[in-house]
Order: structure tokens, then sequence, then C-alpha cells
């Protein structure tokens, strides 16, 4: 009974905590458009991105990155990354969330 009440809990945590950071969200990516979309386009959609690097040949690489944790050790992380041209046009996008679910720790014996 006390491992479903644990488990209950850190569902409950893992939501309330979800509603406190604004999410990156993979379905935004869709709303660009590779060889058309801009820099501008995608801090528009997405907002400032968290780091903004310089690629081979004169490309620009940013990326959105949030993250939740829990106490008991869950969370999630989502990370976009865009790559521009010289000419401020989309390249590539990518997006991927991985989600690390609760500790639950069982009672000693």
């Amino acid at each position: 009974m006390d491992r479903i009440r644990t488990r209950v809990l850190s569902i409950i945590c893992c939501l309330a905590l979800a509603g406190c950071v604004k999410p990156v969200d993979c379905n935004a990516v869709s709303g660009l458009n590779v060889g058309t979309s801009t820099i501008q386009d995608a801090s528009a959609l997405l907002g400032q991105p968290s780091s903004r690097n310089l690629g081979d040949g004169g490309t620009s690489i940013l990326r959105w990155d949030a993250t939740t944790h829990v106490y008991t050790g869950g969370g999630s992380s989502t990370v976009i990354q865009l790559t521009f041209g010289k000419d401020g046009k989309l390249l590539d996008k990518s997006c991927k969330t991985t989600i690390t679910p609760p500790l639950v720790r069982e009672p000693a014996a």
C-alpha cells in the first residue's frame, strides 16, 4: 500500500511541477520550414534560445532547453536544436524529449 501511495504522490508532484516551467514544445518546431524560416521566425515562435553557437561554414546553431526535476529524482528534458545558414534560413531542425521516471525505493525487509 505504501508503494502505491509513493507512486501516486510522485505523479502528483510531477504534474504540479510541470505547470511551473514554460514548456519547450516539440510540436512548435513543425511551424518552422527548412529553407524558408528565419532566425527571427524561430525566436518569435520559441522565445530567446538557451544557447547560440557558430557551426561550420558560418552556420548558426540555436538551442532551446527545458528541464523539470522532481524531488524523487525523475523529470523530463526537452531540447530543440535549429541550424541556420549564413543567409539566416533554416537548414535543419531537431527536437528530443527524454523522460526519467521518479526513483521508487522498496521498503527494507
